[in-house]
């Protein structure tokens, strides 16, 4: 089963083809993995030091809003939570927050973060199977749900068998929204079924989206089903990767 292979042009036309995502999920045995992120014209999706940087306009930011409320999970890494300590949440948009799904191998989540602090659901935490209790008790009583994921020869969670167990959890969509080696492991990976991209008009010089640097990445991976809106100052890409 595909997922309505029309160029998706709006936010209207995602939501479209979001009713199949049960359907793709029953077939696939994953999610439908959505990845979307703001960059600068020159690829930058923060300062060279990693502080965050604002690149999406209001609208566009509205449209970020308006994606997480049409999915059923959105995943960071645990870089993103560290850097950005964010909610995750929809504020912006009608709809449900959300699952937050947080890639934290050897459980450096904070119990003060917002996101276990303020969120009506509890944040899943995917770790190596081999952390020790106390942090997990900690995370646990703090309001975080731990979920053990198996790893891979990096040492990094197996994306793959990750996608698998939530799909057995019901999982049908998912909304990837960084950071930069998080994306990178999931085009790596082979697991990004529509790319959402925010191009803001402006030269930062800082870090790009994709992080080759120690992840073995030989990629050159080309788009099709591409297509192009404008919100505010911002160009929004709606673009499907062409995988062989």
């Amino acid at each position: 089963i595909q997922i309505n292979m029309d160029p998706i042009e709006s936010i209207e036309d995602f939501k479209a083809c979001l009713t199949r995502a049960e359907a793709f999920r029953a077939t696939h045995k994953r999610p439908f993995i959505t990845v979307s992120y703001a960059q600068s014209v020159d690829g930058s999706i923060a300062f060279r030091n990693r502080l965050p940087i604002q690149l999406s306009g209001p609208e566009s930011t509205v449209l970020t809003h308006q994606i997480r409320a049409t999915s059923d999970a959105i995943l960071i890494g645990i870089g993103t939570l560290l850097a950005d300590d964010p909610r995750l949440n929809v504020r912006l948009a009608e709809g449900n927050n959300p699952q937050p799904i947080i890639l934290d191998t050897h459980l450096r989540t904070p119990p003060s973060a917002r996101l276990i602090k303020q969120s009506d659901l509890s944040p899943w935490i995917i770790n190596a199977e081999d952390n020790r209790s106390n942090r997990i008790e900690a995370l646990k009583n703090a309001g975080a749900t731990p979920l053990p994921c198996v790893t891979g020869r990096d040492g990094k969670i197996d994306l793959h068998a990750l996608m698998a167990m939530l799909a057995e959890m019901q999982v049908s969509s998912i909304m990837v929204e960084g950071g930069a080696k998080v994306i990178t492991s999931f085009v790596h990976s082979g697991l990004i079924d529509q790319f959402i991209i925010t191009v803001s008009p402006r030269l930062v010089g800082g870090l790009p989206v994709i992080d080759s640097n120690g992840l073995n990445l030989n990629t050159d991976l080309t788009m099709g089903h591409v297509s192009y809106q404008r919100s505010g100052n911002d160009l929004i890409i709606w673009t499907r990767p062409d995988w062989k």
